[in-house]
C-alpha cells in the first residue's frame, strides 16, 4: 500500500475520505476550481475539484447509470436531453445509450474538466464526439433561462451545492427548468447524502415541490461519497417516475429495471424524511 494518501476537504460531510496515491497525473487551477487526477491503487485514476473526489474509474458507473437512466426509462420518448455540469462524461456517456437520443446538450462552465478528461478518463469521454452532441462551456443557470420548452429530460450533474454549483438547487433555477422542459418533461439533480446532508436534501425537495406537479427522492450507495447512501430528487411535470416505461437494452453494469424500481425510498419512509420525523 502506498505510503502517500489524499484527505478530501468536503465543506458538508463530518468525516474525511483518505485515498492512497500511488502516483499524481495532473494537478492545475483553473479559471473556476482546483483539479487534480491521481492514480490510486484500489480505485484506479480519481478526478478530483477543489478538495472533493468527484469520482473513481472502480465505482464511476453507479452514479452515472443511475443519474441517467432513471429518468431517461421514465420517459415514452426522450428525443432531447440536456445535461448540466457532467462535464466529465460520465452521464453523456449513458445518456446516449439509449437510441431514442437525438441530441444531447452538454453546459459545463469548466472547459478544462472536459480536457482533463478526454486525456485522463476515455472511458467517460468516449461520449464528447457523438454526432448527437453538442458541448457548451458556459453558466447552466444563465444557459436555462434563455430556452423554453426545449428539452424531454434535463439531468443536473453539479458539484456540492457550494461556489459556483450553489444557484442550481434553487426555486428560482427549478423554474427555468420547468420552462426549459416539453410538457412531460423530466428533471433529475444530485442532492447529497441522507445520512450527512438531510437539510439540504429536504430543502431542495420542498424547493422542487413549489415547481413541479411531481417530486421524488431515489437513491444509490456509492462508495466514494461520504455519506454513501447518496440521492437524486426528480421533478416531473407529468409521468410518475418510479417505474420504467421503457426497457434499455444497451449494457449496463447495475441499473436494470428491477433496479429501478428499488432505487426509490419506500413511500413511508420518503413522507417521514420529507415532515422531519426522521431525524437521526
Amino acid at each position: 500500500m502506498s505510503d502517500v494518501y489524499f484527505i478530501e476537504r468536503d465543506p458538508y460531510a463530518p468525516i474525511r475520505h483518505c485515498y492512497p496515491v500511488s502516483k499524481v497525473l495532473y494537478e492545475a487551477k483553473s479559471e473556476y476550481q482546483d483539479i487534480l487526477v491521481f492514480e490510486s491503487p484500489k480505485f484506479g485514476k480519481v478526478l478530483v475539484l477543489d478538495g472533493v473526489a468527484q469520482f473513481d474509474e472502480k465505482f464511476e458507473f453507479i452514479y452515472h447509470e443511475f443519474m441517467a437512466h432513471v429518468p431517461l426509462c421514465a420517459h415514452p420518448n426522450p428525443e432531447t436531453v440536456l445535461i448540466i455540469g457532467g462535464g466529465d462524461g460520465g452521464v453523456l456517456r449513458e445518456v446516449l445509450k439509449h437510441p431514442e437520443v437525438k441530441r444531447a446538450v452538454l453546459v459545463d462552465i469548466d472547459k478544462e474538466v472536459i480536457e482533463t478528461s478526454k486525456k485522463f478518463f476515455p472511458t467517460l469521454a468516449v461520449a464528447f464526439e457523438d454526432e448527437r452532441t453538442e458541448i457548451l462551456c458556459e453558466d447552466g443557470f444563465a444557459y436555462m433561462q434563455r430556452h423554453k420548452n426545449e428539452f424531454d429530460v434535463i439531468i443536473v450533474d453539479s458539484t456540492d451545492p457550494v461556489g459556483i454549483a450553489s444557484s442550481l438547487t434553487t426555486e428560482q433555477f427549478f423554474k427555468y427548468v420547468y420552462e426549459a422542459l416539453k410538457d412531460d418533461g423530466i428533471y433529475v439533480g444530485q442532492t447529497e447524502s441522507i445520512y450527512y446532508h438531510l437539510e439540504i436534501v429536504r430543502k431542495i425537495q420542498h424547493e422542487l415541490k413549489k415547481v413541479f406537479p411531481v417530486v421524488d427522492l431515489y437513491t444509490a450507495v456509492i462508495p466514494g461519497y461520504a455519506g454513501y447512501w447518496w440521492t437524486i430528487s426528480v421533478g416531473s411535470k407529468k409521468y410518475q417516475v418510479r417505474e420504467p416505461l421503457r426497457e434499455l437494452k444497451a449494457p449496463t453494469k447495475l441499473y436494470s429495471a428491477d433496479m429501478h424500481k428499488h432505487a426509490f425510498l419506500p413511500q413511508s419512509f420518503y413522507k417521514k424524511l420529507l415532515s422531519g420525523e426522521y431525524n437521526p
